[in-house]
């Protein structure tokens, strides 16, 4: 089993809103895909196991196409190990590329982050994808900020849904929890900044509603501390609220206990 799949029972973000980057516990590439306010088209992958991809020979990488894409998302990325690219607006300006600019690219996904800029104004990308295990340790940057207040929007409910549906089996046809109103999902993305935690794993559902415990439990980049050190920070936390879905009205509200 891999460390993703033994700890998907939270999701935890740390975010710097100033810098644009986020780094992200329980959050797969393919909930971030389903996530997006736009779909992926190309993709410059910067380290992959990925076997159906082209090759661009002036910078001797590897590439995606929108079609690739969208089988990408089906593998098990996790196993990778290695996982990072950057979105490309069009192919062809990969041919724009530079040697300096080659450099920064490597250096990008070998190092997992930026020599200078994550965003490369040649190739118009607007994620920087960096992960060590995906689902497990995922450093992500955003050109819009809208943009990762958009997929918090849509992952959280996208995984209660996930967890509510492998918890029924075959039992039951599956159910989709309708995406957070932006309002709460600005509020939540500024909570980033002090390490938000998002707590399925004692998530408490009745026929009226879904609360999910959300905690601000601290800035970690260390996976295993933070989840081993979960119920701690919990206590200490400065936040403790409910992420709650009212069934009757289908809304989401945030509410602190």
């Amino acid at each position: 089993m891999s460390k993703a799949e033994g700890m998907k029972d939270v999701v935890y973000i740390n975010g710097n809103v100033n810098e644009k980057c986020f780094v992200t516990h329980g959050i797969t590439f393919k909930e971030f895909y389903q996530s997006l306010r736009n779909p992926l088209t190309n993709l410059l992958l910067l380290k992959h196991q990925f076997e159906d991809s082209d090759y661009h020979y002036s910078t001797h990488m590897d590439y995606l196409e929108e079609e690739q894409v969208s089988l990408l998302v089906d593998e098990e990325v996790s196993d990778y190990g290695d996982f990072c690219w950057i979105d490309v607006d069009d192919v062809s300006s990969l041919d724009l590329l530079e040697p300096q600019d080659v450099a920064s690219l490597l250096y990008l996904g070998h190092m997992k982050k930026p020599l200078h800029s994550p965003f490369v104004n040649k190739l118009s990308n607007q994620f920087v994808y960096l992960a060590g295990e995906d689902g497990y340790y995922n450093k992500t940057y955003y050109r819009d900020v809208y943009d990762i207040k958009h997929m918090i929007s849509r992952v959280i409910p996208l995984k209660a849904s996930s967890l509510k549906q492998k918890g029924f089996g075959f039992r039951r046809k599956k159910s989709e929890y309708p995406a957070l109103p932006l309002v709460v999902a600005n509020t939540l993305l500024m909570l980033t900044q002090d390490g938000l935690l998002f707590d399925f794993e004692q998530q408490a559902q009745s026929r009226k509603d879904l609360h999910i415990p959300v905690y601000t439990i601290g800035r970690f980049t260390d996976m295993e501390d933070m989840y081993n050190e979960r119920f701690n920070n919990q206590e200490e936390s400065k936040l403790r609220a409910y992420l709650i879905f009212n069934k009757k009205e289908a809304e989401w509200t945030l509410e602190e206990v």
